[in-house]
């Protein structure tokens, strides 16, 4: 996970800045909740699905509605109605692509990945946005050697159900199990990428009879870089949207320098801060990064996991395998071209054995990336990541 640092004149005064900001969330005058009618059904109405702030100059938008977590886009130096606009047209962009990419519920408006999933052997007509995202996914599969995979859903489905299945009492008697090696081979007959048939001029779909397909390595990135796309169509010159961690950001901080972006500790993530080196401010983050117009991204093994047997279970799925990988704690990308497949890229990274990986990273100049390595604190960076490098001792000074 990553969070965007304001440029402030100490690290009290940044704190004192984010108290600040929670205050505005409670609703006081600065700020108005968006409220709505509990009658009116609009899959794409801004009131009542997120909260608009305005905050020294800052005007925020809120949501924790869509994609199975927070969303929070900030805009700088905007007139209140031009902005309240603005964030409501990129409302409806994070509304339609949750819709279209949900392999969750399915919704009468709108023929989505639930849908499909449901029926595979029919053939679905979807909408074209989803025929993009599905025909990059099926291209991706490629490009990153297998590692990224839409058709892994049987399987991730498997290890997902286990990881649902460990709590309460199983839990804490250390009764969680993983899926059998016979589970797990029989889910992989559903996963060939090419079972797969997507008509790219007619925009439909049709699979084979037991197959499943997720977005989720894909999906919220995707979405993020719509967002961008539809804020500059609105002529918004300076932003910061925050998916659930995936970090976009556009223009200049009114200081009028460049945003810097702290690339949180996962082992402090993972300790819930317990850890020694977690007591400070900057020993939560092991990595500062700044720049112009970037999109920065981190995939890891250390917020969604369950202990089965001793062993440490985490969600990201080795295609290769099918088994979580067993080495290496997150990955971290900096993309400054490209920005739409920074998901797909840094999940494809940490599976990847590092070696490859980093051959990737070279190859690809809009990318650069760092790897934590263990709970040692190891890592490896690609050759040009330190371009980007903000010393953790230049935060406090500024």
């Amino acid at each position: 996970m990553s969070i965007l640092l304001n440029p402030v004149p100490s690290m009290k005064s940044f704190i004192s800045k984010l108290s600040i900001v929670s205050v505005a969330l409670l609703g006081l005058s600065t700020s108005f909740a968006i409220q709505a009618a509990a009658d009116v059904v609009d899959p794409y109405q801004c009131e009542g699905n997120g909260l608009i702030t305005h905050q020294e100059g800052v005007t925020s938008l809120h949501t924790l509605k869509y994609f199975g977590t927070s969303v929070t886009i900030d805009l700088y130096g905007v007139d209140e109605t031009k902005a309240n606009t603005a964030l409501c047209r990129a409302l409806n962009v994070i509304q339609e692509y949750h819709y279209q990419a949900s392999n969750y519920s399915t919704y009468p408006h709108v023929t989505n990945i639930k849908t499909i999933n449901s029926a595979p052997e029919k053939v679905h007509h979807i909408d074209e946005k989803l025929t993009e995202i599905i025909a990059s996914s099926l291209n991706w599969h490629t490009l990153s050697n297998g590692y990224f995979n839409i058709a892994l859903s049987p399987v991730i489905d498997l290890w997902r159900q286990h990881r649902g299945q460990c709590k309460g009492d199983t839990k804490t008697l250390g009764l969680c199990t993983i899926p059998s090696n016979a589970a797990l081979a029989h889910a992989a007959k559903l996963t060939d990428i090419n079972d797969i048939k997507l008509d790219r001029t007619l925009n439909t779909i049709q699979m084979k009879p037991g197959m499943s397909i997720d977005l989720g390595g894909i999906a919220k990135g995707w979405m993020a870089e719509k967002v961008y796309d539809s804020l500059k169509i609105d002529g918004i010159n300076a932003f910061m949207i925050n998916a659930g961690g995936n970090i976009r950001h556009y223009g200049l901080h009114p200081e009028q320098r460049t945003f810097a972006t702290a690339i949180e500790d996962p082992l402090c993530k993972k300790s819930e801060y317990q850890l020694p080196q977690c007591q400070t401010f900057e020993g939560q983050f092991h990595e500062v990064v700044q720049g112009q117009d970037l999109t920065i991204v981190s995939s890891g093994n250390y917020l969604n996991y369950f202990i089965a047997g001793g062993v440490e279970y985490h969600h990201l799925i080795d295609p290769k395998t099918l088994h979580p990988k067993p080495t290496g704690i997150s990955t971290t990308v900096v993309m400054n071209g490209q920005q739409i497949f920074a998901d797909v890229i840094s999940t494809s990274l940490f599976l990847m054995p590092i070696e490859e990986a980093m051959t990737f990273a070279e190859e690809h100049d809009e990318l650069e990336a760092v790897w934590y390595l263990d709970e040692k604190g190891s890592k490896r960076k690609s050759s040009g990541f330190d371009k980007y490098h903000l010393t953790k001792g230049n935060i406090s000074q500024q």
